[in-house]
């Protein structure tokens, strides 16, 4: 079952007429998140920082950036479990390389703040995404490691089943 009929039909006319900024992508995007992270089971869909410190100098990050974080313990500490940053289309497919390093920054960023071993990452170029992890294991040495193939569309049902098995990947940490 793809997700609710709104949020299909708005990332269907996104796919077929790009938006003007990025951020009219962030409604059906934050659908999506809190339809596969409920609050209810300890979960919170929030913007992420877009200022950060690398070596002591400050960077701004335009792209829009949400966090999935899970609330746990009696402190009621969140911890990231995931990151999704979003570009607009109009940088599908040439910017791939440089929002890749820009999102891995990101991500080591959150594993400094307030993610464990793991955090998994989903990166949408328009109605191009993709989904991954980081580990700790190794240092953070090693970049991002996608765990499928991008999709053209998000409001399908193959798009659908894979943002259900991320979820369930998230589950576990």
């Amino acid at each position: 079952m793809p997700f609710d009929e709104i949020t299909c039909k708005l990332l269907a006319h996104y796919t077929a007429h790009r938006p003007r900024v990025v951020d009219e992508w962030y409604g059906p995007w934050n659908t999506i998140l809190t339809t596969l992270f409920p609050p209810i089971e300890g979960y919170v869909v929030t913007p992420q920082r877009k200022n950060y410190i690398e070596n002591g100098v400050p960077f701004h990050i335009a792209d829009f950036i949400m966090e999935v974080t899970r609330v746990e313990g009696p402190n009621i500490t969140p911890r990231t479990v995931l990151i999704l940053e979003i570009k607009n289309s109009q940088h599908w497919p040439n910017s791939i390389d440089r929002f890749f390093r820009q999102l891995n920054r990101q991500v080591n960023f959150v594993f400094a703040d307030s993610a464990r071993d793991k955090l998994y990452w989903i990166a949408a170029l328009g109605p191009h995404w993709v989904y991954g992890m980081k580990d700790e294991l190794d240092g953070g040495s090693r970049g991002l490691t996608p765990l499928i193939e991008w999709h053209d569309t998000i409001h399908d049902d193959s798009s659908f089943a894979d943002l259900q098995t991320l979820a369930a990947l998230v589950h576990t940490i």
